[in-house]
């Protein structure tokens, strides 16, 4: 039997899709309300009443009329004509995706509550696994460990970065496929997960080891040192892989091991770094800036929120690395340490992100994530579509573009040794 379809169903997505990981994201929870005009009842008279004024719909009124005219004609006919199923639940999705993708923000999105959960736990920075992180080894058709996070079941089963994951439960990496792999690997807190791992040279010791999966905290921030001829200290070499929750504790640790090691310089690595949340980097940025302006974020109706830093900074001249893929949160990064003389920046133009985007949760666990505001660093424009362009222009030998940075020597990376080569 043909199933009818609620039209206000799908209609309630669409206003709330129209009421308002690369990130530069506030999470926003809340309820909206949609306007609604007054309306005035006519006093009791026996004189003739004049006809009232006709009131110019808004654009929010004229855009719901519009759309969901047009989806009560089509959902009317797919009611009554269409002989399959109808899951009602799969159209008011789709009505909702469709709705966020047709309007044209670059960089919106509609996310199922299920897709929205992971993007919290992204942007947490925690979450449920063995704590590596890895990518897929072509050649042996395997799951690579590039990093084992502190304080997880991987670093305490003694797993190693270039330790190779040849099964799961068994079963290889090429017969389940990498990306079904990867959510074996990954399962509920407290359960556990055999994995057969080779390592060596040539990969020929094999064994099993049995891990028992819970919260890991994202390591987002790394800290090595690397000794230079003509140094009698080491760089200190910082990457920021994004900015989550954990992000601002982790850098903050970072400078301070740094600081404490007494090191002859500071080489921070934001390439490849998508983004991430406006409050983590702020914070950041706090540490390292002097009193001022850090961000300046401006709304659809004018109006701007200035975030300010406090007096404590950091002095020491700091050297940046970054490329295409360096984006939003982290061109912010960059362009406020330059903007206050802070840096110096090598490597590749930035990507080119200057909105931020709010995620709106609705009723249902799903969200809307909608570009809200345009942001511009302390002192300098928007660079929306334009990116930054490095002080220094280094690109990495052809042979190694495509090499994963964990992956790639220090030796080998052209715009790390351009950045070292300043210090010395």
């Amino acid at each position: 039997m043909t199933k009818r379809i609620s039209v206000w169903l799908t209609l309630a997505l669409i206003i709330f899709a129209c009421a308002i990981t690369f990130e530069l994201t506030v999470v926003f929870g809340g309820a909206f309300s949609r306007y609604e005009p007054e309306v005035t009842l006519p006093a009791e008279t026996t004189a003739v009443e004049e006809p009232e004024e006709t009131r110019e719909p808004t654009f929010e009124e004229k855009l719901i009329k519009t759309v969901t005219d047009k989806l009560d004609d089509v959902l009317s006919i797919y009611a009554n004509y269409y002989v399959g199923d109808i899951d009602i639940d799969d159209v008011a999705e789709g009505a909702a995706e469709g709705a966020v993708a047709y309007i044209g923000d670059k960089y919106g999105n509609y996310h199922s509550a299920e897709e929205y959960e992971s993007l919290m736990t992204t942007y947490s920075g925690e979450f449920a696994g063995i704590g590596v992180t890895i990518t897929l080894n072509t050649d042996y058709y395997a799951v690579e460990i590039l990093q084992v996070m502190n304080n997880s079941p991987a670093l305490e089963a003694g797993l190693l970065p270039n330790d190779l994951i040849i099964e799961v439960e068994g079963e290889s990496i090429t017969s389940l496929g990498y990306e079904t792999a990867i959510n074996r690997i990954r399962g509920e807190v407290g359960t556990s997960v055999v994995l057969t791992v080779a390592r060596g040279d040539d990969y020929s010791e094999i064994f099993d080891v049995t891990l028992t999966r819970r919260v890991v905290e994202q390591e987002s921030v790394t800290c090595d040192f690397i000794n230079t001829d003509g140094l009698f200290r080491p760089l200190a070499y910082i990457r920021i892989l994004d900015f989550n929750q954990h992000s601002p504790e982790q850098f903050i640790d970072a400078m301070g091991t740094a600081i404490g090691e007494k090191s002859h310089g500071f080489v921070i690595d934001l390439r490849n770094n998508g983004g991430g949340t406006l409050n983590s980097v702020v914070e950041m940025l706090d540490a390292l800036l002097p009193e001022g302006p850090i961000v300046r974020i401006q709304y659809k109706d004018g109006s701007e929120k200035v975030y300010e830093s406090d007096e404590n900074c950091f002095s020491e001249p700091i050297v940046v690395l970054v490329n295409g893929n360096t984006a939003s949160a982290a061109e912010l990064f960059v362009a406020a340490l330059r903007d206050y003389g802070n840096a110096i920046v090598v490597g590749e133009n930035t990507y080119g992100k200057g909105t931020v985007q709010t995620v709106i949760p609705l009723d249902d666990g799903s969200a809307v994530r909608v570009s809200t505001s345009m942001y511009l660093p302390p002192f300098s424009d928007n660079y929306e579509g334009v990116g930054i362009s490095p002080d220094i222009e280094v690109s990495l030998a052809d042979e190694y573009k495509n090499v994963n940075l964990f992956k790639l020597d220090y030796k080998n990376d052209a715009q790390l040794q351009a950045a070292m080569n300043l210090y010395k």
